[in-house]
């Protein structure tokens, strides 16, 4: 069926739209949260907003701490 090459999971709507939020400055988010985000974005096919989270994660200067416990962005 057309219809379901078509669909988008849930899941992916709703990273798109926090992701957008956060790249918008409508939402806050913390090291983690991107990398996280950033991930599935790319696990889903969606290199455009992956880079611009990736290009956000970098700015965010995150920690040691953060890299040790969610990697380094790049």
């Amino acid at each position: 069926c057309q219809l379901e090459a078509m669909s988008m999971s849930l899941q992916l709507v709703v990273a798109r739209g926090t992701a957008r939020g956060l790249l918008s400055g409508n939402a806050a988010a913390d090291y983690g949260d991107v990398i996280q985000l950033r991930r599935l974005l790319l696990a889903e096919g969606d290199q455009l907003l992956a880079a611009e989270l990736l290009l956000m994660a970098i700015a965010m200067n995150p920690t040691p701490a953060e890299i040790a416990a969610f990697g380094d962005a790049i």
